[in-house]
Formats: C-alpha cells, sequence, structure tokens
C-alpha cells in the first residue's frame, strides 16, 4: 500500500531530475554558441559580417539539436567611443551575443507551464572586447 502511494511521486521526481538535466544541457550548448558567436565576431576577421557570425551560431545550436527558426539571436557591437552600435568594431569596443529559445518540457509541460505561468524561455548572453 505504501508503494502504490510513494511510486507516483517517486516517478514524478525522477522525470523531474531527467527534464531539468536536459533544460540545463540545452541552456549549456546555448551559452556556447553564444560564446562562440561573440568571439568570432571580436577577433579581428575583415572576413567575418553579422550574417556569417550568426550562421555559425545557427550551426553550433543545430549540431546540438536546438532548432535555430525557433531561437531569437541578436549580435551587436557597442562603440566604446560613442555608445552607438557600429560594424565592424574598433579595438576595445564591446561585442554582446544574445540568445534566447523557448523550451519545451516533454513530459513535465503542463506542471511547469501551471508553476510558471505560461512558456518557458530559456536566454543567455555573452560579451567580449574587440579586438
Amino acid at each position: 500500500m505504501e508503494f502504490a502511494l510513494l511510486l507516483p511521486i517517486f516517478l514524478l521526481l525522477v522525470l523531474g531530475v531527467i527534464e531539468f538535466g536536459r533544460a540545463l544541457l540545452t541552456y549549456q550548448t546555448m551559452t556556447d554558441a553564444s560564446r562562440e558567436g561573440a568571439r568570432t565576431a571580436a577577433v579581428a576577421d575583415p572576413t567575418q559580417t553579422p550574417a556569417s557570425v550568426i550562421a555559425r551560431v545557427n550551426t553550433s545550436l543545430a549540431i546540438a539539436g536546438i532548432d535555430t527558426a525557433a531561437a531569437t539571436k541578436q549580435l551587436t557591437i557597442r562603440s566604446q567611443a560613442t555608445g552607438t552600435d557600429v560594424w565592424p568594431g574598433a579595438r576595445g569596443d564591446t561585442v554582446y551575443m544574445y540568445i534566447e529559445i523557448p523550451y519545451q518540457f516533454g513530459l513535465l509541460q503542463p506542471f511547469v507551464q501551471l508553476l510558471a505561468g505560461g512558456p518557458f524561455t530559456l536566454k543567455t548572453a555573452s560579451k567580449f572586447r574587440n579586438e
């Protein structure tokens, strides 16, 4: 009798650990892609364009199985002298790479929506100094 009462709670706990582990893996992959994009834009390479940097970020996300069409990606270089967005940046300017992805929790999605009050979104950003 006790087993029948505790089994659903135990299974929910195990599924929660698995689902949040998957979410953490997705977040870490997003952070790595964001860092790679910001680093690519920060290195003084005249062949790089904003489109090629975003394409590199998309490749990193796609390798991990993340839907790149659903991801919001934003790349900016903030001028140190004027405070405006520029491309390509000068030495010392700051490169920002921002990624946002709507995340589905699979089996636990109804519980997450109930607790979070709506869809769950993973966000990450990276910042590098332009070389």
